[in-house]
């Protein structure tokens, strides 16, 4: 009896003595190496470490179209990391940038252009005016640039554009284009209206269009009753040349009286919170994403779906197509431009998303020959917009294919959309030819059939830099470093080693960064671990090493938030002398 009172007195003891053998957490004093810490312990007190979403091996590499944004809202970073939100007035070379902020007096400060690193514009789509542009061109600085390509002679590619007019661009900054010259066929564009639109509410299953006639008259009576009520429920809305939905099942669609045997559909998608949306296409129903003949293509945060729909004499079946493959959507941070390519041909289906090659499905079979409608469908009650929804031919070629090739460092290479490849000399681009030099002569080239150019390795120089150059990153797609000389009243001009000199529509920049890096990240990047921060003697996790847990990354915290780590350092093995 004695002996079972001692145990316990003796547990308490033990617990005490653990709990002060490791020291609290201690205030620092300056600067401190951070070892590689505990997550969990890391998150409570507070010491801001940044871990990348979805890190997880095997999620497909998705660009941002909006990187480094948190604030959805107009805002203002300087070079010293202070944040100012309010609303940006103008810019002038030399007084800087003009600011409005509600808390300030006055109420309108001036900001010079070397104290500010970012300036970030409230996330917005594109205006009504805006065109699509299929050339796209890479710099040598890792730029890009979109328009409609006229014609390339005596060093310079010219392009037309919406936001800049004609941009006369130097040859020897260019490091490989896309021309996008085709004749390809628009079957829709919009959307403009609600014309042709079927605005619906899912939660009717598909009723009463596809009724079963077995069923008894009550049933069926009831059946209809309550896929109208169902039906008059929250959808989508038309407004601002877009569809808005905040409902779960929620359902816009319209029949394509016309496609082609290949061809592609794109659109702009923008979410609050996660996404979950089912692109139905090459459907005969526009009620019901399911009870349908077609395919369905379901988008979530982290992962992409393909499912194949039959129905027939009221029964139906379905199921997915091949794997599941996993994406990172969170750090597109509710902005992305989807792509769906459809080859009937060939039968293959592949997705891009911000023209990144997501999944390609081969050998399918046939597809529905039938009705093709487009239909989509919200699957989440977070607010979610479609806009920019196009339809036209295409010319079966794929992003990937372009990133296979390898040309020779002298020598210029082109690759064709049926994936024949030659090489040789660019000599110049007019009237939809491609003019080109190679070892067997001079030819023309039809551009429909040209898939990309790579310029040759001795051939591109450089983009020159000068002081004070920014880089301005595009709603759309692309950046372009350039010296802004001015901006009033929605025209920005600018001038550059590249262009010129230009005037830009304002409504097509999305951000500015005054540093003049170019700051185009991916959505899965892992960061590299940064020896510096990391302590003589500090075990780093096996799984962290192995790339199979993320890094952290760390952000600047305030000293008097500075809290060290209780993380005991290995000890070092003891030195053993020899014996004498």
């Amino acid at each position: 009896m004695h002996m079972k009172r001692v145990i316990p007195v003796f547990a308490l003891i033990s617990v005490i003595s653990l709990a002060e053998a490791v020291p609290p957490p201690r205030l620092a004093k300056g600067p401190v190496p951070v070892p590689v810490p505990n997550i969990v312990l890391a998150k409570q007190l507070n010491a801001r470490l940044i871990v990348p979403p979805n890190g997880m091996p095997g999620t497909v590499t998705i660009p941002s179209k909006n990187p480094r944004r948190a604030i959805m809202d107009e805002h203002l970073l300087t070079r010293s990391g202070e944040t100012f939100r309010g609303k940006f007035l103008g810019y002038d070379p030399a007084q800087g940038l003009k600011w409005s902020h509600p808390d300030f007096l006055p109420k309108v400060i001036h900001f010079l252009p070397n104290r500010v690193s970012r300036l970030n514009f409230k996330v917005s789509p594109l205006p009504t005016h805006a065109k699509h542009h299929n050339c796209q061109i890479e710099l040598a600085n890792g730029d890009t640039i979109a328009g409609d390509l006229i014609r390339m002679e005596n060093g310079k590619l010219i392009l037309n554009t919406w936001y800049a007019g004609e941009l006369s661009i130097n040859t020897a900054h260019i490091k490989s284009l896309k021309p996008g010259f085709s004749t390809s066929k628009v079957f829709f564009e919009g959307p403009k209206d609600a014309k042709n639109w079927t605005f619906t509410n899912g939660q009717n299953g598909g009723f009463p269009q596809r009724m079963n006639p077995l069923l008894p008259l009550e049933q069926q009576k009831q059946l209809k009753e309550r896929a109208a009520q169902a039906a008059r429920g929250p959808t989508w809305k038309f407004a601002n040349g877009a569809f808005e939905s905040s409902s779960s099942s929620s359902m816009v669609g319209r029949k394509m009286k016309e496609m082609p045997d290949r061809s592609s559909t794109e659109f702009d998608v923008e979410w609050t919170g996660s996404l979950n949306l089912y692109i139905n296409f090459l459907t005969d129903s526009l009620t019901s994403y399911s009870m349908c003949n077609g395919y369905c293509l379901r988008l979530t945060q982290s992962n992409v779906y393909l499912y194949r729909y039959n129905f027939n004499n009221n029964a139906g079946r379905g199921g997915r197509v091949g794997n599941n493959v996993r994406v990172n959507l969170a750090s597109l941070q509710g902005n992305a431009h989807v792509a769906l390519k459809m080859d009937a041909t060939k039968k293959n289906i592949a997705l891009l998303i911000n023209g990144t090659l997501i999944q390609k499905w081969e050998n399918l079979g046939e597809f529905p020959s039938d009705d093709k409608g487009l239909l989509f469908t919200s699957r989440t009650t977070n607010r979610m917009k479609l806009s920019r929804i196009r339809v036209t031919d295409w010319n079966g070629n794929l992003p990937d294919a372009s990133t296979k090739t390898k040309s020779r460092p002298k020598e210029d290479y082109v690759l064709l959309n049926n994936a024949d490849h030659i090489t040789g000399e660019l000599i110049g681009i007019a009237d939809g030819k491609l003019q080109f030099k190679s070892d067997f002569g001079e030819m023309a080239i039809d551009l429909g059939k040209v898939g990309v150019i790579h310029r040759a390795t001795e051939r591109v120089q450089a983009v020159p830099t000068t002081t004070g150059m920014a880089r301005a990153i595009f709603k759309d797609e692309g950046s372009m470093a350039m010296n802004i000389t001015g901006w009033k009243d929605g025209k920005v001009t600018a001038t550059s080693p590249l262009f010129g000199e230009a005037a830009f529509d304002a409504e097509v920049f999305q951000s500015i960064d005054f540093t003049g890096k170019n700051t185009r990240q991916t959505s899965t990047v892992l960061p590299t671990i940064n020896p510096m921060l990391i302590e003589k003697g500090i075990r780093v996790p096996l799984q962290l090493q192995q790339r199979v847990l993320p890094a952290p990354q760390l952000r600047k915290v305030p000293r008097a938030l500075r809290f060290e780590l209780n993380v005991r350092p290995r000890p070092e093995a003891p030195k053993i002398e020899p014996r004498r």
